[in-house]
């Protein structure tokens, strides 16, 4: 008896031995050589900016300045959009009132002397504004901060202002013109989605404040081909986000072409941008482009222009003015979302959506007085109809079937700081969950 308890025990000990042997082994080969499940990084939201400006136009800031800025106030990417024009080359900025004396003071002493280059033997000082390609590598850290380049190509037809956004260009795409408001935009866009095409390059482009200037209505955009993306909301004071009364706001006009698009154009949804639009650093007021005032939250597992781009192609993104959302969840079967709560802040969202079957005719809308310009039809309450609305932290839609999108609008009580409007609020807005997503 006592010799097989002694034998057991022996075989009992070799057995640890043996495992710890062959459990060290496993380590030890897990950390040669990590699995996909080692190597795979969570998903998480990364903010950022895709329209901003610098001296390279019309800001009224050095771009490394500007980066600097979105860096140090919790950005994690950014692409400077100067007007057709790339941060590359050489120019020269005259120094020539007390705005670009403030910005050099303010430069010189962050980023130190050595790294100004003064023009000599002038009579204006001259300070030579740095390449992208020379200050980026200042910013640029793994998962921590990514600069994109970026250019706004600025177009018109007749009078009207004609802006798109393309975001991790290659080279530099020149304004095309055309013969009409969708004929520009469509050259741009074709021009965009060639260049991403011949080089492979993961690249946004987006149209811009289309109601800056009223110089795009909706029927402007719904014959638009190739198009994903558009800025539901722009911070610069003279955009007119919140439209008139002879002009749809934004988010109408987001409504109208969602539903066209989803129904009788089978053109895919188009998302939904929140940009700064920022040209004004020094001073802050409501009448200012100032920064922080709208972005993107993107949800992606790396800080990689393939990664962010696949995302937002997705509608793995929301778009914010303050709220904050912990998640959102768009399923075949519901649009559920938590929101990352502030303290004394409460919060309604709002489910907005088109079903199908809806009314889909139109009439003129009246002009303003001596203009001769198209303003977006009127048409059916139908379109971004308010399906529900929750009060609180978590809002969940469940889908009946008959929606051909749901999109949700997030409102809270905190009136945002150095907004351009008087009453306004800080919002989020998610991507549209559409029929068969």
């Amino acid at each position: 008896m006592i010799s097989g308890c002694l034998c057991h025990g022996r075989v009992f000990a070799l057995r640890t031995i043996r495992l710890a042997i062959l459990l060290a082994l496993g380590v030890a080969l897990l950390q040669a050589c990590p699995s996909h499940g080692a190597e795979a990084q969570a998903a998480r939201w990364w903010r950022g900016n895709l329209h901003t400006h610098t001296f390279w136009s019309d800001g009224d800031d050095f771009p490394e300045s500007v980066v600097d800025w979105y860096k140090r106030n919790g950005y994690q990417f950014l692409a400077l959009s100067d007007h057709n024009v790339f941060q590359e080359g050489t120019k020269w900025l005259p120094i020539t009132n007390a705005v670009r004396r403030l910005a050099l003071a303010n430069y010189r002493a962050r980023f130190g002397e050595k790294w100004v280059d003064f023009r000599p033997l002038q009579s204006t000082q001259m300070v030579r504004l740095k390449t992208f390609k020379e200050f980026r590598k200042l910013f640029n850290e793994p998962d921590r901060f990514l600069l994109l380049p970026g250019e706004e190509i600025s177009d018109k037809y007749r009078t009207l202002p004609l802006h798109l956004n393309l975001s991790n260009l290659r080279h530099l795409i020149h304004p095309q013109g055309g013969s009409n408001v969708t004929d520009v935009l469509q050259r741009t866009v074709d021009a965009a989605l060639e260049q991403r095409r011949r080089t492979g390059r993961p690249m946004v482009v987006h149209v811009n404040h289309p109601n800056f200037g009223w110089a795009i209505t909706a029927e402007d955009l719904l014959p638009l081909r190739g198009e994903r993306f558009f800025e539901v909301y722009n911070g610069h004071p003279a955009i007119h986000n919140d439209g008139d009364e002879h002009h749809a706001s934004v988010e109408r006009v987001w409504d109208i072409l969602l539903a066209f698009r989803l129904s009788q154009l089978k053109a895919g949804p188009l998302y939904g941008l929140a940009v700064d639009d920022a040209h004004r650093y020094h001073t802050v007021a409501r009448t200012n482009s100032n920064p922080g005032r709208g972005w993107i939250m993107v949800r992606a597992e790396h800080l990689q222009p393939a990664d962010l781009i696949k995302a937002m192609e997705e509608g793995d993104f929301y778009a914010s003015t303050g709220v904050r959302l912990k998640d959102v969840r768009r399923t075949a079967t519901e649009l559920a979302l938590e929101i990352e709560p502030e303290p004394g802040v409460s919060y309604r969202t709002q489910f907005i959506g088109t079903l199908r079957g809806f009314d889909p005719t139109s009439q003129p809308g009246p002009r303003p007085k001596d203009s001769v310009f198209l303003v977006t039809r009127e048409y059916s309450s139908d379109i971004g109809a308010l399906l529900g609305v929750v009060e609180g932290v978590s809002a969940r839609y469940q889908l009946h079937g008959d929606e051909l999108y749901v999109r949700a609008k997030v409102i809270s009580s905190k009136k945002k700081l150095n907004g351009f409007g008087l009453d306004e609020m800080e919002v989020a807005w998610t991507q549209p969950l559409c029929a068969g997503d």
